[in-house]
């Protein structure tokens, strides 16, 4: 087994995650069938606990893109620098929704048509 490893640089902190792989040799020759959605999710959450930043689906896809792709070729170090933004679990309570905030016009029903057509209660039958 051959060790690869990741090194993530955020360019807002210049904070660097590292993440090490052992790859079997069929792994080497086709990098991309290793890379499931599970260890994707491993290798995100190992990386956000290491550089306290937020890794999106959209960062995620380039870093195994360019790890695959380094992996192909042969490097065994591969470096990608991101602007990620920050996990902030101090203020995550006081974050602002900056969505639209109005509240809607009310639409009233018209319910002057609306009539009961065999009395208050529907037929009861009891047999």
């Amino acid at each position: 087994m051959v060790e690869y490893s990741l090194t993530l640089t955020n360019k807002n902190t210049n904070q660097i995650s590292r993440y090490i792989l052992d790859l079997e040799e069929y792994y080497e020759n086709q990098p991309a069938s290793f890379f499931t959605p599970i260890v994707c999710n491993k290798i995100r959450n190992e990386l956000q606990s290491q550089g306290s930043c937020h890794i999106n689906d959209m960062y995620l896809q380039i870093i195994i893109k360019t790890w695959i792709q380094d992996i192909k070729e042969g490097y065994r170090d591969s470096n990608v620098v991101l602007d990620l933004p920050q996990i902030n679990h101090r203020n995550i309570n006081s974050l602002k929704e900056s969505g639209n905030q109005e509240i809607p016009q009310l639409i009233y029903p018209d319910l002057s048509d609306v009539e009961p057509q065999i009395g208050a209660l529907p037929p009861l039958d009891f047999s």
